[in-house]
């Protein structure tokens, strides 16, 4: 399970929920929670970063990790 999947499940906010509130397409979203997405923009780790009061580490650090 991927570190933002995590985030989500402890905040309880759903994957269609972030996308709407951080603009970046659900796909993508689902994409970066199952780790299959590569190539993430920065800005877009941001954007969601920014929408779930978190760091970079916390949401991304095993995408980083690899």
């Amino acid at each position: 399970m991927t570190r933002l999947k995590l985030m989500l499940k402890k905040k309880k906010i759903k994957q269609k929920d972030l996308a709407g509130s951080c603009d970046v397409g659900e796909y993508k979203i689902s994409l970066l929670c199952s780790g299959k997405a590569h190539n993430v923009q920065l800005d877009t780790c941001k954007r969601i970063c920014i929408a779930l009061n978190c760091s970079l580490d916390e949401a991304f650090g095993d995408i980083f990790d690899k």
